[in-house]
């Protein structure tokens, strides 16, 4: 996926998507990708390319590193230099929108390493950015490369169909446990990565949550809503979606079973992809 020219090929594709869909979207940078022989130059040029299209840039982490697996005073440094080229490049055009997302949606697996990121977070003007919708975009992906990579045409349209088809139950089961925390609707944040299956299918997926009355808007907009004002107080070294954080930090009981996961069959491909063959 870290190779330029898919890079390249995922940018422009969902870039058209988002613009025929107004769709707006924030773009989180892991910085240690732009590096690359020759490439500094045309991976910035990427970075460029959503901020011309009008999407919030924010922070990844420079290396992606897992907070569950390094000190703090670690993590502190990973996102210093995790905002080096992104800060320069919207430095006119975001004042007041820096936000950040955690690598695995890790947010500290003990209470003081959570608090201290947040308060060191906080000190250099970052917003959390949460998402209420997990699509888990990593797993068809991967199942969706494997077939492609074996020219299986039949598997990747079966496994873009029941991506879509996850994506918007997914959201249906998000809606229904908000309704029951919150006692109304409110707006969700869906969680994609910049990859193949949604350079393929993303306009399948916005489609779909247009069907079921959605209009899309920034996250500035979506975290208006007064539900994002929830204090996140569950410490897990898991990375479940802000409802479920925010379910377990008010002390409700609320039954998350029918919360979808991907079916066996795609989880099982996404399995071959990841093994080394030979």
């Amino acid at each position: 996926p870290d190779v330029l020219w898919r890079a390249q090929r995922t940018t422009g594709a969902i870039l058209a998507v988002l613009e025929r869909q107004e769709a707006p979207a924030a773009a989180f940078v892991t910085e240690s990708k732009l590096q690359g022989a020759d490439e500094v130059d045309a991976r910035i040029a990427l970075l460029q390319q959503w901020i011309d299209a009008g999407a919030i840039l924010g922070n990844h982490t420079f290396a992606h590193t897992d907070l569950n697996s390094v000190s703090v005073e670690e993590f502190k440094e990973d996102i210093v230099r995790g905002d080096v080229v992104t800060r320069r490049l919207t430095s006119d055009r975001q004042a007041g929108q820096l936000y950040f997302r955690y690598p695995y949606t890790h947010t500290g697996d003990t209470e003081a390493k959570k608090a201290a990121i947040e308060r060191f977070l906080a000190d250099r003007g970052y917003s959390i950015a949460p998402h209420t919708i997990d699509s888990h975009d990593y797993v068809f992906n991967g199942a969706y490369l494997y077939s492609k990579e074996r020219g299986d045409s039949n598997a990747t349209r079966q496994i873009c169909e029941t991506y879509v088809d996850f994506v918007v139950e997914a959201t249906e089961f998000a809606e229904a446990i908000a309704k029951q925390m919150f006692e109304r609707e409110i707006s969700q944040t869906l969680l994609l990565h910049a990859n193949d299956i949604n350079a393929d299918c993303l306009e399948g997926v916005l489609r779909g949550l247009r069907s079921l009355g959605y209009e899309f808007t920034s996250l500035n907009q979506a975290m208006e809503d007064s539900a994002y004002e929830t204090r996140d107080t569950f410490v897990t070294s898991y990375g479940p979606t802000w409802l479920w954080r925010w379910m377990k930090s008010k002390d409700m009981e609320i039954s998350f079973r029918d919360d979808p996961e991907p079916p066996e069959w795609v989880t099982d491909l996404h399995r071959r992809a990841s093994r080394p063959e030979g």
